[in-house]
């Protein structure tokens, strides 16, 4: 199985979401979010297989049968329960079964083009029996009067009951002596029996049941003796034919329950129909074309597109043997980061089955693992540094590595002093091209570029740079050596001219640098050594001798507040030598306040608690509760 220690780095998530959006069935959407990389060739092979055969249909505009199976597996989920299915619901399943046929006749019919897919359809069950009982007991949603011997004759007993009630009724209006009792010269239906209004004073006119009265008791509501006989007569009847109608549809749901491990199958086979054709129909909305595959580590993109970026520039890369590696360099937002999402995106995707955004065919390795060690690791909650952090990873993916693996590195080694960070991450790559990995990584550092030239199993490639308009192109250039381009990107931040400009004769050797230290005179007689301390440094306390972090100065500037064994001391500024600057220490924006923490376990159980942690706010409960408790026992 496919190996990430950061799941979501190369924004595969988002991929398979895409993917998901072309399923028809909901099984089918859960089985494409949760797809994961195959490593065996045979069965990558397979699935581009599959989606090779759904985009020839495609082509030929050729429509699959399909009906959802949203509302069939509660329906099969009730029947196993024991409960009763309504006439309704057995012409889904019957008309699910219906489509399944069709289906499984469709894929028959082009068996010759898309072997695979009929060999899914050779799988349905068609249950043809319960079909015909089905479709001979259901009607128009409900119990068809052929189901049972009896049952067209009690509804039509039925309507004839209805019709002479009415008639009965309306005879009952018509007498002068009734009509001369009513309220109203109409029927009125009370607890589902025809009744006449009557004025209470004539209530005892009229023979039959007293149904109900009105609100203000001047109205009786009664039933003729005669309509409360056909009413009764109506009633049997009906409880009779619902009788039957129960009988038919237990018969019925008994056999859906019998046939349930079948039906369920069914899905299964549809869903995996279902999300065969969404790999094709994206991969063709993509333009995609089905990559080679290889076991050698070799890699070619050929045109690639990035599949999440709108309008991306097309990526050209080639790394076969005896090259294992390339190490990309040039300038930051010159597109370094996503070209290796780009290629980590090519294989992830070849792996699970679809075609490749690519100007022509790719060749793709299969790879077992996929390690990636890109974007800023900081660990807040365990004070870890991004360089700490980063190392804690690739440290993982050192140990775990194999000659079939994959490994993105983005920033090899940054994050601390170059020097030492550089030297570490040319012994990383060593390690891992020694493994025979395949290696793509990022840098700025010149040890590790020249390394890589002279590295007989790396190559080079660069971001390309614009010099003419001073902006990147995003293209790849293979077999060069890119430059970081800080200036460009300090001039388009908005750093003042004339600091670029001095920065540029530094790197000429023009301007020398000069010490920090500044030395006023004051009255002639003495000397004042002004030492400017940041926030972060590290400085070291004579008075203490020993190390601290420097906080800040106190409100008189002369006495220092600084950061030693978990708590805070002041120390005379004259007293404190710099050691190492913060700005060499951390990457920008890292939270420095963190230094300052003195227990960890307390700052988490606050952070907790203002995120709103149900289970940081139970503990604040039950160590009040506690305060509580012991300080009552003190009286």
């Amino acid at each position: 199985m496919t190996e990430f220690f950061e799941n979501n780095q190369l924004q595969f998530a988002q991929v398979l979401t895409q993917v998901a959006s072309y399923a028809k069935s909901p099984e089918a959407r859960n089985l494409l979010l949760q797809a994961q990389p195959l490593t065996k060739p045979a069965a990558v092979t397979h699935l581009l297989d599959e989606t090779e055969e759904g985009t020839r249909l495609l082509e030929r505009s050729l429509q699959l049968p399909f009906v959802s199976s949203d509302s069939l597996l509660p329906l099969i989920n009730r029947a196993q329960k024991g409960l009763l299915l309504s006439a309704d619901d057995l012409e889904k399943v019957a008309d699910y079964l219906r489509v399944c046929e069709l289906l499984q006749r469709f894929l028959y019919r082009e068996k010759d083009l898309v072997p695979i897919l009929n060999s899914y359809g050779e799988e349905l069950q068609l249950f043809p029996k319960l079909v015909e009982q089905i479709y001979q007991s259901i009607e128009h949603g409900q119990v068809a009067d052929s189901a049972d011997r009896d049952l067209r004759r009690l509804r039509r007993q039925e309507q004839e009951l209805s019709q002479e009630i009415k008639d009965t009724a309306g005879k009952l209006l018509q007498s002068k002596k009734v009509s001369q009792s009513l309220q109203e010269q109409r029927l009125v239906e009370k607890d589902g029996h025809l009744t006449l209004p009557v004025k209470s004073s004539f209530k005892k006119a009229i023979a039959g049941r007293i149904i109900a009265y009105s609100a203000n008791g001047q109205t009786a509501f009664i039933l003729p003796r005669k309509l409360d006989q056909l009413s009764s007569e109506k009633i049997a009847v009906k409880g009779q034919i619902e009788a039957i109608e129960a009988m038919i549809l237990g018969q019925l749901t008994a056999a859906v329950y019998e046939e349930s491990p079948g039906l369920l199958r069914n899905i299964d086979v549809v869903a995996a129909i279902d999300q065969i054709m969404a790999r094709a129909r994206y991969s063709r909305e993509l333009n995609g074309k089905r990559a080679r595959l290889n076991q050698t580590n070799q890699l070619l993109l050929r045109g690639m597109r990035h599949p999440l970026l709108r309008n991306p520039v097309p990526l050209d890369l080639e790394i076969k043997p005896p090259v294992r590696g390339l190490i990309i360099t040039g300038p930051n937002a010159g597109g370094k980061t996503a070209t290796l999402k780009n290629c980590g995106l090519a294989i992830m995707m070849t792996e699970i089955g679809l075609f490749l955004p690519s100007r022509e065919i790719c060749d793709i390795p299969v790879s077992q693992q996929i390690f990636s060690q890109i974007g800023d690791q900081q660990d807040l909650d365990n004070s870890l540094s991004t360089f700490s952090a980063e190392m804690t990873n690739i440290a993982k993916i050192v140990t775990h590595a194999q000659s079939r693996s994959l490994v993105l590195l983005d920033e090899l080694g940054s994050g601390t002093d170059p020097d030492e960070g550089a030297a570490i991450a040319i012994s990383v790559l060593q390690a891992l091209q020694l493994k025979g990995c395949l290696v793509l990584a990022t840098t700025h550092y010149s040890r590790i570029k020249d390394y890589a030239v002279k590295h007989p199993n790396y190559r080079t490639a660069s971001m390309d740079f614009n010099a003419d308009t001073l902006t990147p192109t995003y293209r790849l250039l293979l077999d060069q050596v890119g430059q970081s381009r800080a200036f460009w990107i300090a001039q388009k931040v908005g750093m003042p001219k004339e600091i670029i400009d001095q920065a540029q004769k530094v790197l000429a050797g023009q301007l020398p640098l000069s010490s920090s230290t500044v030395v006023l005179k004051e009255k002639a007689t003495s000397k004042i050594v002004k030492t400017h301390f940041c926030k972060g440094d590290v400085v070291y306390a004579g008075d203490l001798e020993r190390e601290g972090i420097f906080y800040a100065l106190e409100a008189n500037q002369t006495l220092a507040k600084i950061f030693v064994n978990k708590q805070f001391s002041v120390i005379p500024v004259k007293r404190l030598k710099l050691r190492r600057k913060a700005a060499d220490l951390y990457p920008e924006g890292y939270n420095l306040n963190l230094l300052f923490i003195s227990d960890w376990q307390e700052y988490k159980f606050n952070k907790d608690l203002n995120r709103g942690s149900k289970k940081a706010y139970k503990k604040l409960v039950k160590h009040e509760q506690e305060v509580k408790s012991n300080s009552s026992k003190t009286y």
